[in-house]
């Protein structure tokens, strides 16, 4: 019998006796509580709360460990989004594309709406991460499992090309963010060879930026810094529409199919290991615009671009947490945490899990459900006090904003260094803002940058630099071509649509714009 077959039956039905305790079910709701309020503060990512907790798990019995574990994981994924959404910081790396149409809809007085799409699309996206997980689970992971250096290497190519979809009017300064974003990505020790790349001497440079330091500066603290230059903290701030939190329901309907296509996009790529809940929302959020009837809106506070985002990082979780149990890889940092405390609890992830204890994988997923359960009750519950937060006068929040900033980016690992690295990722966050540069593109190419380099350079060092043999490899991939397509394919959509907004004018007699004057004689 194999895994799947001997699962799919029994993976939501024989756990429930582990897991209907009082002591489990308040874990869990704790777990989602104290992960939320990690995520809503910049700086503190649900990597570093589970590592702190992990040794208070010990004690505990693998459910119960499991069962806060995630609640705090899956909490924080969705507390990034509040202040991506209220204050334009995304809390978690994950929630970096929140921001894009998250904070325009709160500028226009509709936080509360926001919030509620949010919750909804994280819930939508978490249940049917769940739901694969314990269907297809071995099997999508041991596709993942097949991943090396060409198809690492079709994928950040993919992530990358969105950074044509988030550089707003102008493709060249689009261009230019990304480009020192890739040039910041390549500070630090060389991967491959260990030497040492424009670190200046500065030992705490040999480790690379730190991501989150550069997000809260970039985003948050140069926030700060053109309001106050703009002289917009002496405004009053368009009071947020809370009431119809509920009503959001109304708005996440037309987005069915939005949600469904972003959390398949999250289920997969989250599944790949190393990949993460990051890049998952970046390449939800750039498909999303390429299908969009109307393009042109998402940035500008479109409900598609922010449902897109959270419900493509939250069924993440559930992917990683595929290849985790089915194989015994962590899909991501946090996972590895994760497998870290399973074998401290004597539990050891990979196929033969699903077969020889089906009741504690069951346990594992009903968990999951749980906590999805509690995100939306607190999340839509909470959601009308989330959002007064912008009720708070400007001259004191922005004071707060700066201080959380600064605790946020000296929190990460102890050292002034990060403060400092923040600080003039704010500096430069501002400057991007007087000459009109988009910043995501910096920080998508400083994220992808160093994948895309270091598959390339190990994809082409095994075949001995030959450019011909690699591309070889790349195309003949089953994976790395269909990703190189679909990337072509999102280049190539606008032009599409271009074409056909020109040619139905042509069709249906319609004059042309260059037909209209005086003909030459």
């Amino acid at each position: 019998m194999t895994p799947i077959a001997a699962s799919v039956g029994s993976l939501y039905t024989e756990g429930w006796s582990l897991v209907i305790s009082p002591t489990t079910l308040l874990l869990i709701l704790a777990g989602v509580l104290v992960g939320m309020i990690v995520g809503a503060i910049p700086g503190l990512t649900a990597n570093m709360s589970v590592a702190v907790l992990v040794p208070l798990t010990f004690t505990m019995s693998p459910t119960e460990a499991i069962a806060v574990l995630t609640g705090i994981w899956l909490g924080s994924m969705y507390g990034g989004t509040l202040p991506a959404v209220l204050i334009n910081m995304p809390g978690t790396p994950a929630d970096l594309m929140s921001t894009i149409d998250g904070y325009p809809m709160s500028r226009r007085g509709e936080g509360g709406r926001a919030i509620g799409i949010g919750v909804l699309s994280s819930f939508l996206g978490g249940t049917f991460s769940v739901l694969v997980l314990g269907t297809a689970g071995p099997t999508l992971a041991a596709f993942a499992r097949n991943f090396g250096s060409a198809e690492y290497f079709a994928v950040a190519v993919l992530g990358l090309s969105v950074i044509a979809f988030v550089s707003g009017s102008s493709m060249s300064k689009g261009i230019i963010s990304a480009l020192i974003g890739l040039l910041l990505g390549t500070i630090g020790r060389d991967a491959l060879t260990g030497q040492t790349r424009l670190t200046f001497g500065q030992d705490e440079l040999f480790g690379g930026l730190d991501f989150i330091a550069v997000v809260v500066g970039i985003f948050g603290l140069a926030e700060v810094m053109e309001q106050v230059y703009a002289r917009r903290h002496r405004v009053k701030e368009r009071p947020q529409e809370i009431a119809g939190v509920w009503a959001a329901v109304k708005d996440v309907r037309p987005l069915k199919w939005v949600i469904a296509r972003s959390s398949v996009i999250g289920t997969v790529v989250g599944a790949i290991p190393g990949a993460g809940a990051t890049i998952a929302s970046v390449i939800s959020y750039g498909t999303q615009k390429q299908v969009s009837k109307q393009p042109e809106k998402m940035g500008t506070g479109a409900p598609e671009g922010l449902s897109a985002s959270d419900s493509a990082n939250n069924a993440a979780s559930g992917g990683a947490l595929l290849t985790m149990l089915s194989l015994g890889i962590p899909g991501d940092s946090l996972t590895a945490i994760l497998l870290g405390a399973l074998i401290v609890q004597g539990v050891e992830p990979g196929p033969l899990l699903f077969e020889n204890d089906t009741q504690l994988v069951s346990s594992i997923f009903i968990c999951l459900l749980i906590a999805n359960v509690c995100l939306l009750l607190i999340g839509m519950f909470g959601a009308r006090y989330f959002a007064k937060v912008l009720d708070v006068p400007r001259t004191l929040m922005y004071p707060l904003i700066t201080v959380a900033c600064i605790s946020g980016a000296f929190a990460l690992n102890g050292s002034t260094f990060d403060v400092w690295v923040m600080l003039l990722s704010a500096v430069l966050g501002f400057l991007f803002a007087r000459a009109d540069i988009p910043k995501a593109p910096l920080v998508l190419a400083l994220i992808l940058g160093p994948i895309l380099e270091t598959n390339l350079r190990r994809l082409l060092s095994l075949h001995d630099g030959d450019v011909t043999a690699s591309a070889g490899t790349l195309v003949t991939s089953p994976v790395g071509l269909p990703v190189l397509l679909l990337t072509a394919a999102l280049f190539a959509l606008p032009m599409i649509r271009a074409l056909r907004h020109r040619n139905p004018a042509r069709r249906v007699g319609e004059q042309h714009p260059a037909d209209v004057g005086p003909r030459r004689k």
